[in-house]
Formats: C-alpha cells, structure tokens, sequence
C-alpha cells in the first residue's frame, strides 16, 4: 500500500515539474509545438505581412537635383532622378534629348520593378524638373470630396480611382473648358503624365526616330496612340493644376532643343506603320482600319469622348494585334517586338501567363 502510495506521488511530481517547464518556455516567448501533431505536418508558421512596395515611380529630368515642391519619397512613392549637366542625381546622362533621357529613366525603372513579384509599379510618372503642381480649390472640377491637400497625392488618388491607361493634370490650355471633374483631350503637355504600366506593351518606350527633327514629336506619337488604343481612358484630373516656369521658347536653354510645331511630320512618318490593308476590331467590335485615324488633320483639340474608369479594359497589347494593324518588318514595330520579348519587360505584362489576352483598341470617333 506505501509503496503505490510512492509511485503516484512520484508521478505527480514528474508530471509538476513538466507542467512547469512548459509553462516557463512560454513566458519566456518560445513556441511549443504540440506532440499531437502529425508527423507530416509541420509546425504552423505566423505569416509576418510584406513590407509595402510602391506603386508610384516618379521619373524626372533636369540639369542638376532639386527639390519639386510637394513631391517626396513615400513608401508608395519612389522618386529617380536623371541629370544631364551634373551627377546629383540617379543618373547621369549628358548631351541627351527629352525623349533620350525619359527612356533611360524608364528602362532604370523597368530594371528595378522587374525583380518584384507584384508586376512592379502600378505607374510610371514622368515630369519635368520645373514643374509647379498646385490644387483646383473649385469643387466642380473634383470627382469626390475627400481630397488630399498635396497634389501629387491628389493625383496619385486620381489615378487609382480611375485606373486610366494615360492621366494627365489640367495645363494653360485647359483654363476656358467648361468645369468637370475630369474630361478626354486629345492634346496633352509632356510636362506630367502618368502612365500605367501595361502601356508598356506599346506606347511606351518613347519613339525617339524624329528626335533629330523636333523634340515635340515624341510626345505627338503619345497623343496619337492614346487616342487610337484607349479613347475614353486618356484621363484628364481637373483637380490638379500643372504649370512650368521654364519655357524653352524663352530662349534660355538656346542650342540645346529642336522645335518644329509642323504636326504632319510625325503623322505621315507613323502612317507608313501600318499595314495597308488588314482591318482590326474596336471594343464596341467594329472592324476598321486605324489608317482611318489619320484622315484629318495632323493634331486635333477636341475629340468627342468621355472618360471611363478602367473596369474590365484591356490595357495590354497583344503581339497577334500588333502583327495585323502593323507591318510587322517596319524598323518602329521590330523595334517594340523586340522591346517586348525582353524578359524583364514580359515579367511585368504577363508574369507566369502563357497566353496573351487579346486587345481590341478604343479608337477615338472617326471623321
């Protein structure tokens, strides 16, 4: 009888001092798997949440760094500066064209969202080093009421709110439209545009080939590709104001720019891109030909359209599209061909996709 008497109270000390320990470990912070668990199974994991990567890249091109009021660096925002007259900034690239220099810009920022796994920045902004960005204290020309007093997260708000293939802020040229929060235009300023990043499949990079005529037809090639792929999603933000103190017809940076306002130029270069003869389907699935985009005149103002949150518009274009609108031996179109097929560039279009998706253009109304 005293020996059972033994046993148990032996037991129930072994059992106490295990009890103890285990309680110790996890005070002391230590885990404790249990000893039910399947052997197969491993031990549960706490899955710590992702830092936060940007979604805005911020692209800009000047003579030396400097601070842009309003813009700095946030978790959701990175900035990368190109300088051509000094290093202060990213990169140095002297003796470069706007056009030059916006590509550089593009291809560090391809770079860099390439070794992401989320398809890398939502957007890619480029502006000029002058740029002066104030808000629209107008409430009719803002989309909802809750905005923010900086302006560039104004815009940033914008553009996440529509999604637009290509958002861009209201300039001189906009001070007589009627007020409305936001609007289609034809003509935008290179000065701040903001481009999403699946117009990397085409409109971007800049074509550079009439750079030696004008450094103002790079951003026509722009204009014309955004009305002819995504009519009513080239969004202009009436919320925010841009202006640049700089103006290079001023004479200031004399020797270091080419001006041509003569439009016909890059339209009757980009019409010998297409192929003569094949026809494509819109989104509203008719079948035309986009040389039909080039029946008059070399640069509109006003173009009937409306704008358009992004819901299930396909930004991508598909390389089937390309080979039929296009002529695909062109040196302009082997030229995207071969940018696409660059595998940093697919990793952010299509990521572990197989298959294309097909693209059908929202082309402005034709006259």
């Amino acid at each position: 009888m005293e020996m059972k008497k033994f046993i148990h109270i032996a037991l129930f000390a072994v059992v106490s001092v295990i009890l103890i320990r285990i309680l110790n470990m996890e005070i002391s912070g230590v885990t404790v798997t249990s000893v039910n668990k399947s052997k197969d199974r491993p031990p549960e994991r706490t899955v710590l949440p992702q830092k936060e990567l940007p979604q805005f890249v911020y692209l800009v091109q000047g003579a030396s760094r400097h601070p842009i009021p309003g813009l700095n660096a946030s978790p959701n925002r990175e900035i990368i500066w190109l300088t051509y007259r000094d290093k202060t900034g990213d990169i140095y690239f002297p003796n470069s064209t706007l056009t030059e220099g916006r590509n550089r810009l593009l291809l560090e920022a391809i770079d860099r969202a390439s070794k992401r796994n989320d398809g890398g920045y939502l957007y890619y902004l480029f502006l000029d080093d002058d740029l002066f960005l104030t808000n629209e204290n107008d409430t009719k020309r803002w989309w909802r009421k809750d905005l923010p007093r900086n302006p560039f997260d104004r815009f940033e708000l914008f553009l996440l709110d529509f999604q637009p293939a290509v958002g861009f802020p209201r300039y001189m040229f906009n001070i007589h439209d009627a007020p409305a929060p936001v609007g289609v235009k034809y003509n935008f300023d290179a000065i701040f545009n903001g481009f999403h990043r699946h117009t990397i499949s085409f409109m971007l990079p800049y074509i550079t080939d009439l750079d030696h005529t004008s450094w103002w037809f790079s951003q026509w090639f722009v204009i014309h590709i955004s009305a002819m792929f995504y009519n009513s999603n080239r969004v202009l933000c009436n919320a925010v104001y841009a202006n640049n103190p700089r103006t290079h017809w001023q004479n200031k940076l004399k020797g270091a720019y080419t001006d041509s306002n003569d439009f016909r130029i890059p339209r009757d270069y980009f019409r010998t891109w297409f192929h003569k003869k094949n026809m494509v389907k819109t989104t509203d699935r008719k079948r035309i030909s986009l040389l039909q985009t080039f029946k008059r005149q070399a640069i509109y103002f006003d173009i009937p359209g409306k704008a358009n949150r992004k819901h299930s518009m396909e930004y991508r274009v598909s390389t089937k599209f390309i080979t039929t609108a296009f002529n695909k031996s062109h040196p302009g179109i082997q030229k995207i061909l071969r940018w696409r097929n660059l595998p940093k560039v697919r990793n952010i279009l299509y990521g572990s996709e197989k298959d294309e998706p097909n693209f059908f253009p929202d082309v402005f109304p034709l006259h």
